[in-house]
């Protein structure tokens, strides 16, 4: 009778989570009209945070032409809006978290709202969003780290009076447990709202994760709205306004 070792039981399990998960991607049907050059599909597939750094170096600069005019991108717009029915006064300090190349940033701008900083771990989707020039500050964060360190290396610290991430949570990474590192950006009970891409929702299993993610980190769901994502492929997102403290 043979014996087998725990840790090939482990490395064999290891192995198969990581084939699932590379396996729960999804292709948009306007891949092909729409790559520039890039396979459009790589956020899509949980890739290694070097490998999707490279593919938005390369994407950067057509990044905004792709994403609206052929996926109709509306998620920045949806937010924004979401943002704006909470009335903030427009001197509050909003972080734009994962800025990319500064869509949210635009249209807070636009809506009058003049303390906007923007983070994102791209330098190549930074220096588009520093064209549009609507940003108090651009920094590089990585939302896969703690933030409290990399905004004391930044700021001193200081939180927001709100947080905005969009399009940048669903497949991962970041992944739903990185949530709590971002509410760090936030002073206590300040909203912070996340975008959720849909598809990326059904595939990684949100709906059983999410709950048990925040109130381990005592972070309360203030509310859940579906706004849209990419209209052209009938993708939706769900718009998540987190409080703690």
């Amino acid at each position: 009778m043979s014996s087998t070792d725990p840790a090939d039981d482990d490395s064999r399990n290891e192995s198969a989570r990581t084939k699932r998960s590379q396996d729960q991607g999804w292709r948009p049907t306007h891949a092909a009209e729409a790559s520039s050059g890039v396979d459009i599909s790589i956020p899509y597939s949980n890739p290694p945070t070097d490998r999707l750094m490279a593919f938005y170096a390369q994407w950067a600069e057509r990044y905004d032409a792709d994403l609206i005019d052929t996926y109709g991108y509306m998620a920045p717009s949806d937010a924004v809006a979401g943002l704006m029915q909470l009335d903030l006064p427009h001197d509050a300090a909003i972080l734009d978290a994962g800025c990319g190349t500064g869509q949210a940033g635009t249209l807070l701008a636009a809506a009058g709202y003049n303390c906007v900083d923007g983070a994102d771990l791209s330098a190549e989707m930074r220096a588009v969003a520093a064209r549009h020039n609507v940003y108090r500050d651009l920094f590089e964060m990585d939302m896969t780290a703690p933030c409290g360190p990399q905004l004391a290396a930044r700021n001193g610290g200081a939180r927001y009076d709100a947080v905005i991430c969009v399009g940048v949570f669903g497949f991962g990474p970041p992944h739903v447990d990185d949530l709590p590192r971002i509410m760090d950006a936030a002073r206590p009970g300040a909203p912070v709202l996340i975008t959720v891409n849909g598809k990326g929702w059904d595939l990684r299993g949100w709906d059983d994760c999410l709950m048990p993610v925040l109130e381990a980190a005592g972070i309360r769901l203030a509310a859940r709205t579906r706004i849209r994502h990419m209209v052209a492929e009938g993708v939706h997102a769900e718009l998540l306004d987190l409080r703690r403290g």
